[in-house]
């Protein structure tokens, strides 16, 4: 029997195949939340209970209908405490090029997920807060000569949007000691 390297490449990636639906869930994934330590998050999905009064199923004309209340979207929304928003400026960037630069440039103590979303927007969900916090503090973060522009995740980001809404910016003021930098007193020193 003569096994060619399309043979094998078809093989391999029959294999590595994972459906949508794995993916979702994180099945079959190396690095998923499921297979972390202890150290992580307690936000597992082992602790997302729905109640029975948490959704509301019916027909519409025809039409599957779900709506979710309010417990329910607390409980997503405090899912994205460790969750950035990424885009780089005036570039365009693969996935995996982002993935394999921010790993280098973070060295996370934990994997972190990066989802790529519409308008050249990234979220990167860490897996605990010193992570989160630090790559969110330690910044300017450059890749391929462009800034990372990093941001916490909030209800109101929209990726639709072109330009993020807001901005995350070290400032320089001369002679400012370092005790000083406070959100208060720079918007002091701005009305002057």
């Amino acid at each position: 029997m003569v096994v060619t390297t399309m043979d094998i490449a078809a093989n391999a990636s029959k294999e590595s195949k994972l459906l949508w639906k794995d993916k979702l869930t994180g099945k079959g994934i190396v690095g998923s939340r499921k297979s972390v330590n202890s150290n992580r998050l307690e936000d597992d999905d082992d602790d997302f209970k729905l109640f029975k009064g948490d959704v509301t199923r019916s027909v519409v004309n025809g039409i599957p209908s779900i709506e979710f209340f309010d417990r329910v979207y607390q409980l997503l929304i405090k899912d994205m405490d460790t969750t950035m928003v990424l885009t780089l400026l005036r570039l365009n960037i693969e996935y995996v090029a982002l993935q394999s630069r921010t790993y280098n440039l973070w060295r996370p103590s934990m994997p972190f997920q990066l989802m790529e979303i519409e308008n050249g927007y990234f979220l990167a969900k860490f897996q605990n807060k010193e992570d989160f916090d630090k790559v969110l503090s330690q910044g300017l973060w450059v890749i391929y000569g462009q800034y990372l522009m990093v941001q916490p995740w909030t209800i109101d980001f929209r990726s639709s949007q072109p330009y993020l809404s807001i901005v995350m910016a070290w400032i320089c003021l001369s002679g400012l000691l370092g005790y000083m930098y406070k959100r208060k007193i720079v918007e002091e020193i701005d009305l002057i």
